[in-house]
Parts: C-alpha cells; sequence; structure tokens
C-alpha cells in the first residue's frame, strides 16, 4: 500500500480564497490563467500549488487525498500534466527557451484527460522576450488548461500579460491569526512579523537571515548618519555586508514604522528597536522620511527588474535623502 502522499495545504488565511476558487471550478469557470499577486510571504505560491494538486487530485474531491497516482505524482513533481516554470539555478530571470517549453507543454494532450497546469514563479522574473512568448498561450490556452502566474510585483509583467488572466491580488494576513500561526514555529513571532511586515512566511525566512540578529547595530546606523554623528559613506560600508534586495524590505519596514511614530505616535512591537525607530523618527521630519522610503522602493524594484549597481552606492544614495540630499539613482 503506497504511503500517502504530503499534499500541499492552503494557509488559514487563503481557505477562504481556496473555496472561491474551488466553486469556480465545481461551475466550470475556473479561468484559463489565473495572477496570484501580493505581499511577499504570505503563501501565494502555497495556494497555487495546493490547488494543482486538488485539481490532478483523482478522488474528484475539495482536498488532495494524498493516496491516488495523481497525488503521487503531483507532489513527488513527475505528473506530465503538471508543469512549474521558475528561474534556472544561478539566474534571476526566466528565459525565453524556458517559456518555449511551457508553450509545447500547454499544446499536449492531457495524459490523464483531465486539467494540464503550469505555475509561473516569481512571474515578474520573466523577461520582456519572454513575457511576450507567453502571450499567444495565454490567448489561445487550449481547453482545461491552467496558468497560474505568481507575483509579488505584478507591476512589472506588461500591460497585456495582466489583461489576459483573472487576477486575485491576496492581502496581508490579520496580525492575530499570523502570530497564531507562527506560535511554536519561531522564538520571537511578534518581532518577527514585525520585521516582515505581517508577512509570516517571510518572518519565518528572518529569523534564519544573518541580519536579524544583528538588526538592531544596522538600524542604530541609520539613526547615526540621521542624527548627523556619522557619514553616509561610512554607513553604506556597513549595510553592504548584506543583500540589498532583503535589506531594502526591511529598511524600508523601519522607516515606515518610523513614520508611524512621527504621523500617529504609533510604537513599534518589537521591543528591541522601538527606542531606535522612535529616535529616527524625532530625527528626521516625517516628509523627509516618507521620501526615504520611496526611494528604497524604487530602488528595490529597480534590483527586482535586474539592475546591478554597486552596494555601497546604492546604500548611500539611500542613506543621504534622510539627510535631506536627494541622490540621483545610480544606473546599473
Amino acid at each position: 500500500m503506497a504511503v500517502a502522499a504530503r499534499v500541499q495545504v492552503p494557509l488559514p488565511w487563503h481557505q477562504e480564497e481556496m473555496a472561491r476558487l474551488l466553486d469556480q471550478h465545481r461551475q466550470n469557470r475556473l479561468p484559463h490563467a489565473l495572477l496570484i499577486s501580493g505581499p511577499r510571504g504570505i503563501g501565494k505560491l502555497r495556494l497555487a500549488e495546493s490547488l494543482a494538486q486538488t485539481l490532478l487530485c483523482n478522488s474528484g474531491s475539495d482536498f488532495p487525498c494524498g493516496k491516488c497516482q495523481g497525488c503521487q505524482l503531483s507532489t513527488a513533481g513527475t505528473h506530465p500534466d503538471y508543469h512549474r516554470l521558475s528561474p534556472e539555478e544561478g539566474s534571476k530571470a526566466i528565459k525565453i527557451d524556458q517559456v518555449r517549453q511551457l508553450v509545447s507543454f500547454a499544446t499536449r494532450t492531457a495524459q490523464y484527460d483531465g486539467y494540464r497546469i503550469a505555475i509561473l514563479s516569481p512571474a515578474e522574473a520573466l523577461n520582456r522576450n519572454a513575457q511576450n512568448a507567453l502571450l499567444k498561450t495565454l490567448e489561445e490556452p487550449g481547453s482545461r488548461t491552467l496558468l497560474m502566474l505568481i507575483s509579488d510585483q505584478p507591476t512589472l509583467l506588461l500591460p497585456t500579460i495582466r489583461s489576459r488572466c483573472q487576477q486575485r491580488t491576496l492581502p496581508l494576513p490579520p496580525r492575530e491569526q499570523a502570530l497564531e500561526w507562527l506560535q511554536g514555529q519561531a522564538s520571537d513571532p511578534g518581532s518577527l512579523l514585525d520585521a516582515a511586515q505581517g508577512a509570516p512566511l517571510q518572518a519565518l525566512a528572518l529569523e534564519q537571515a544573518d541580519w536579524f540578529a544583528d538588526r538592531s547595530r544596522l538600524l542604530e546606523t541609520l539613526v547615526s548618519v540621521a542624527e548627523g554623528r556619522q557619514s553616509s559613506a561610512q554607513a553604506s560600508s556597513v549595510l553592504a555586508k548584506h543583500d540589498p534586495i532583503e535589506m531594502a524590505t526591511v529598511i524600508y519596514g523601519w522607516l515606515g514604522r518610523s513614520l508611524k511614530q512621527s504621523v500617529a505616535g504609533e510604537e513599534s512591537a518589537d521591543a528591541q528597536l522601538a527606542p531606535l525607530l522612535k529616535r529616527l523618527a524625532i530625527a528626521v521630519p516625517a516628509a523627509r522620511l516618507l521620501r526615504a522610503a520611496q526611494r528604497v522602493l524604487e530602488g528595490r524594484r529597480a534590483l527586482l527588474s535586474g539592475a546591478n549597481p554597486n552596494k555601497e552606492l546604492l546604500y548611500e544614495q539611500w542613506l543621504l535623502v534622510l539627510t535631506g540630499v536627494d541622490a540621483a539613482p545610480t544606473g546599473h
């Protein structure tokens, strides 16, 4: 007797969305393409995988049984009617040759007389040529084909891609629900969730990140620049030891919480960082905090689009805004 496969289950805050998708399926109204977007670290891919396994399950129920051949193959990644597309190892982009393989998959007849399902994650990793190559498949997908595009940054996709998908924008889960889920999985759920800006899976990942244990010193570096005790060039060399895409999210969150402190007197739930965030709110006017946050967000979008600037110069530009100098962005 086969051992039951470990099927994927949607996270608690996605149960209602899963029910809506399955209801569409029962009514034969499931679209041929879904664009599932929302903040990083909330479980979008997990929802898509659960839907794929449910549709490929031979039991026909609202939950994959884990025992049938469909479940065994889909969970093992060997189901002939299930295709996954993501950047190849060592690359940040999904390339046109990979999309051509997907196009070939989408035009074949399903081997198990059911759905052909493909998941593209992260969809914003599709380069321009790859997106253009995907358009025809989105326009003429064939019967019982479901393409699911998972994206943290859907605005990086071509409008023609977005318009051909039924869009599902998923929000952050309620804080209490996220904290309940993190209990027993994380050493300090509240601080981690705060650092992850409310994204539970991101919170779990942060606990393993090098910067998290050093977060007080890194935030102190920002505060020292804002208070005029350290130059932006000196501080940038400290920050440059960490990945700028990851740190962009972190710094954006710190600036946002300082802005809340400045405008509404709302203190951070992270007791370790609260005093530093308060000092940052005192040292930098609210309008400048907002501008600094915008500049960091612009930098993150550029990095996700493939920009490869000098890390120290990039961090220095972000820090200069705190001092009132809004430097021009660095090129590639």
